[in-house]
């Protein structure tokens, strides 16, 4: 007893210890708060963004002092709290072992978290906004792809910390391959943290089933930068490094990756012959690398450079790799997807390619860069060259492009920097060796010695390729044109005048007898993404003198003053819209003539969304009103623009104008003429001669010659667009509006949110009533049109049927047939396939798939139809509110097929049934609906004829076969409990992953 007494002493004085140095480093960590609150303004950013990290504070899209303010927010908090805990203390000492059974190892934002659920009212007001109706279990929503294309990185990393059994990865069906592979766990490895072993550890497990291939997850990893991990997948899970692995590493430019898969490599005895051929290079890029692969364009010659400077060559050698760079494969000059140094590539990588080359031939030792005399001579000796081909080609009217690559080269001599790389570079800042080739501070007069040095580069790049490349009129002009001042007469005539307009050089565009314009607008038909658009800034894009550009317009004016071009003057126009210098556009207005005629438009992008800033649509409002006229309907004003603000903005000056009728039909001014663009547009009416403002989402109802191949919904603010058309219904409802394809849009899910079905864009309710009304005045009926299965449908959004729920409780005063008679859903199949989604029916006491023997065909072929409505538009039914749907489907096929039907037609519409089901959910990887179905429903996997199954042998295998293919595990397991294959299907039906993982099955 007395030992005992003496124990608890002991343990009683151990805890009162403990408790006081949890009070002292409590008292610490306010002090050290309360420092780091004073000194927060003074932290760089990042620094500011560890210690915000550190409180579990998310400092996406802040500014700095956005997150100093939460960052003093959360310490006031917690400081607060912890005080409040004080007193507590003092008032019942037993809250101190309290204390530290709650608060230790807790983040504040979690201390928060629990203040805030634990109030009920707060608690049941907050879950109120929470739609479960139509929304996925947690385990339901299992598809790795999906959760990458919604950016839920965190809840896979959560599921898989879980090792979630039902959680899986299957690419899109219709873009199979292993580009698609690869660029998945590329997004998934580049968020993830490279020290977050438990996730990888748990995601290379092949019993988890988490990928297709481990060489598709050993390329992912080299592409995302990750080392460390690469290294676990060989130490831990047996991966054997392959040549494909460092082709990958030397395109994407991974040095590290090159470095140690050779190092590997050279030591271990199973290796491939590190040696790259021709062969090689060609069967990895057509084959594997493809043109959407996630590499920067000229990663292939750093990495190129590092697996040479690794590998020991002699002179045949150095010779054999120099042939291969001269390979058409590599740098792909006719298709623009190789590998090649052009405007858009940095310093950096130009220097790269030139150690590259330097590496592989090296220079004869009687060239020296620093003997000034000698460059002098050879100028000298170039220029009289340069005088003598000009003479000789006078006499010709044209000249094939083969012929100018070669004579621009022949004069542009290589002049080998191998003295001046290392020492210039460190004269180079990094904004410097960072800069594109055909940035200002490279070629601009003020940077005469880093001109001289890139030059010396182009020279020696170009001279060793001019077999596979044509010199960049750009860069020409960059850094030759000066020296070489007449070689541009041998440019074809369209590069010619795109040069032209680029650097402001009126000369080059004189000799031509039409400009065209039109070339050089954004095209009907193409991408007209932000990055594809740019390219189309072609006015000035590389002339920075306002007083030369100013001459330039002046110029061409009076050129097609003289030699009228048709559509010039506005095509032009448009140009200017796109350089957005609202100076130069006044200039020009003033010069040819307010409201300039549009007669033509030609197959170019809507010219109003080159209108980037408020003050330039108000002066084209004012002074040039044909701008806005829609080119599909062109009786109409356009509504296509970068964004709604612009869009908002051309309406308010347009209802301003219409009281007074004054902006937007100025009087012509200018010296233009006839079919230049001088006079009033649309006459005294101005911007009023046009009919009202036009939706510019169009369907296939809307289809012309010139835009059917335009699609609208590359502009990424398009939802925005939308939901202002439905909203506004006073502006934009007319024959012309597209009712169904709007429709569609709100009824489709995102892809952003493709794991819980979310809509595109967000609709009021009766603002979407509204527009079915509105469609029906017009003879059109939208929810028919999407019930129709076709290969341009989507699944039904969320939102749509929690929207047809909503009709269907506030607008059906008379039941079902008024209800679907407002829908105007004709077909008996489609209505019951809604109120089946919505849950507006009792399927158990409805005869309509279930009745009367007799005609027992009629209830099996409305279901067969259900099945494919199902899987085409809500799949999500087998899912949701558990199982209801599945276990009601199942339960009536399990009825039909017990009372053994004679007919023919009946065996067959079950069958087809019961296989249309079983290909959706095994192909979906639907695990926890197979096991389900497993549970309640067993006779489903029975085989036909000797178990009283439904499906014969041939269509169970099918599923497993497939299952096989795509590498599913879990699946291709479970299927395994009721089919039996011979090892030679199994060899013939799987791929390298379910070999390996079902060998010994096959022994």
């Amino acid at each position: 007893m007395e030992n005992n007494n003496n124990n608890n002493n002991n343990n009683n004085n151990n805890n009162n210890n403990n408790n006081n140095k949890n009070n002292n480093n409590n008292n610490n960590n306010n002090n050290n708060l309360e420092n780091e609150n004073d000194k927060l303004e003074e932290m760089s950013l990042k620094s500011i963004k560890e210690v915000a990290q550190s409180y579990s504070i998310s400092t996406t899209n802040l500014k700095k002092p956005e997150i100093i303010e939460k960052i003093k927010s959360i310490v006031k908090r917690k400081r607060e709290y912890e005080e409040e805990e004080k007193q507590k203390e003092n008032v019942n000492s037993f809250n101190k072992i309290i204390k530290l059974t709650i608060l230790d190892n807790i983040e504040p934002s979690e201390i928060l978290f629990w203040k805030l659920f634990r109030n009920k009212a707060i608690y049941k007001k907050i879950f109120s906004f929470m739609d479960n109706q139509f929304s996925l279990s947690y385990d339901s929503i299992d598809d790795i792809c999906k959760l990458i294309d919604s950016n839920q990185i965190n809840l896979i990393r959560e599921k898989v910390y879980r090792n979630c059994r039902f959680l899986h990865f299957n690419p899109n069906k219709y873009y199979k391959g292993i580009i698609v592979d690869i660029g998945y766990f590329v997004k998934l490895f580049s968020t993830i943290e490279e020290d977050d072993y438990r996730f990888y550890r748990n995601f290379f497990n092949v019993d988890n089933d988490y990928y297709t291939s481990p060489n598709h997850i050993a390329q992912a990893l080299i592409v995302s930068k990750r080392l460390q991990i690469f290294k676990l997948f060989i130490n831990e899970f047996n991966y054997e490094p392959t040549k494909s692995d460092l082709l990958y590493s030397i395109f994407s430019g991974s040095n590290k990756f090159i470095k140690y898969i050779l190092e590997l490599n050279s030591s271990n005895e199973s290796s491939f012959n590190i040696e790259i051929i021709d062969t090689d290079f060609i069967d990895f890029h057509t084959n594997e690398f493809k043109n959407n692969y996630p590499t920067k364009n000229d990663s292939f010659f750093k990495g190129i450079l590092c697996y040479l400077n690794k590998i020991k060559l002699d002179e045949k050698e150095r010779d054999q790799y120099y042939q291969l760079l001269n390979c058409s494969y590599i740098h792909g000059p006719f298709s623009g997807k190789g590998f090649q140094i052009n405007e858009k590539s940095t310093l950096k990588s130009l220097i790269t390619i030139v150690r590259l080359i330097l590496k592989l031939k090296p220079p004869s030792s009687s060239l020296d860069l620093k003997e000034e005399e000698k460059e002098e001579e050879e100028e000298e000796a170039e220029k009289e060259e340069s005088e003598k081909e000009e003479a000789e080609e006078a006499e010709e009217e044209e000249e094939e492009e083969e012929d100018y690559s070669k004579q621009t080269k022949k004069k542009i001599k290589a002049i080998t920097p191998i003295k001046e790389i290392d020492n210039f570079i460190k004269k180079i800042d990094k904004v410097n060796l960072k800069s594109l080739l055909d940035d200002p501070i490279n070629f601009s007069k003020s940077s005469n010695e880093i001109k001289s040095f890139i030059k010396k580069l182009l020279q020696l790049y170009y001279s060793t390729f001019d077999r596979v490349l044509y010199f960049s009129n750009i860069l020409y002009f960059c850094y030759f044109h000066e020296k070489y001042i007449h070689d541009y007469k041998t440019l074809f005539p369209l590069h010619l005048i795109e040069t032209a307009f680029r650097f402001g050089i009126y000369e080059i565009l004189e000799p031509n007898e039409t400009i065209n314009c039109l070339h050089f607008l954004p095209a009907i038909g193409q991408d007209h993404s932000d990055q594809y658009y740019n390219r189309y800034k072609v006015l000035f894009s590389h002339c920075y003198d306002k007083k030369k550009k100013t001459k330039f317009i002046k110029k061409i004016i009076k050129r097609n003053t003289q030699r009228l071009e048709p559509g010039f003057n506005i095509y032009f126009l448009y140009m200017l819209v796109i350089h957005n210098d609202i100076e130069l556009v006044k200039y020009y207005s003033k010069k040819v003539g307010n409201h300039i005629p549009v007669n033509y438009f030609g197959r170019i992008v809507p010219p109003t969304y080159y209108i980037e800033s408020i003050e330039m649509l108000e002066y084209l409002f004012n002074y040039q009103c044909d701008y806005f006229r829609d080119v599909f309907f062109k009786s109409y004003k356009s509504s296509y623009y970068k964004n709604l603000e612009l869009l908002k903005h051309f309406e308010s000056l347009l209802e301003k104008s219409k009281s007074g009728n004054q902006l937007g039909s100025g009087s012509g001014s200018g010296s233009g003429s006839s079919g230049g663009g001088s006079g009033r547009g649309r006459g005294s009416g101005g911007i009023h001669a046009y009919n009202g403002l036009v939706s510019f989402i169009k369907g296939f109802n809307f289809e012309s010659d010139e835009y059917s191949f335009f699609d609208y919904k590359v502009n990424k603010n398009y939802a925005d667009f939308a939901k202002h058309f439905v909203s506004n219904p006073h502006i934009y409802n007319s024959n012309k509006f597209d009712h169904n394809q709007l429709l569609l849009l709100f009824s489709t899910p995102a892809v952003s949110s493709s794991s819980s079905y979310s809509s595109k864009i967000s609709i009021h309710f009766e603002a979407l009533r509204n527009l079915l009304i509105n469609a029906n005045y017009f003879g059109r009926n939208p929810i028919t049109e999407r019930a129709n299965p076709t290969l341009m449908q989507y699944p039904y959004s969320k939102e749509y049927l929690n929207f047809l729920d909503w009709m269907y409780l506030n607008y059906n005063d008379n039941g079902i047939e008024d209800q679907c008679k407002f829908l105007d859903i004709n077909e008996e199949r489609f209505r019951y396939h809604l109120l089946i989604a919505i849950d507006r029916i009792d399927l158990n006491n409805n005869n309509y798939y279930d009745g009367d023997e007799e005609v027992r065909s009629i209830y099996l072929e409305r279901l067969d139809n259900l099945t494919n409505i199902v899987i085409h538009f809500t799949p999500y039914l087998y899912e949701i509110n558990n199982f209801k749907f599945l276990n009601w489907f199942l339960t009536i096929i399990k009825k039909y097929h017990n009372s053994k039907p004679t007919i023919h037609q009946d065996k067959r519409f079950i069958e087809s049934i019961i296989h249309s089901f079983m290909q959706y959910i095994t192909a979906h990887s639907k695990l926890q609906i197979l096991e389900y179905v497993h549970q309640k429903f067993p006779f489903i996997f029975k085989k036909k004829l000797s178990h009283g199954g439904i499906l014969n042998i041939t269509d169970l295998k099918s599923f497993l076969f497939s299952s096989l293919r795509r590498g599913s595990i879990k699946i291709s397991k479970f299927l395994f409990q009721f089919i039996t294959i011979t090892k030679n299907e199994f060899e013939k039906n799987s791929n390298e992953k379910t070999k390996s993982y079902f060998k010994n099955m096959f022994k």
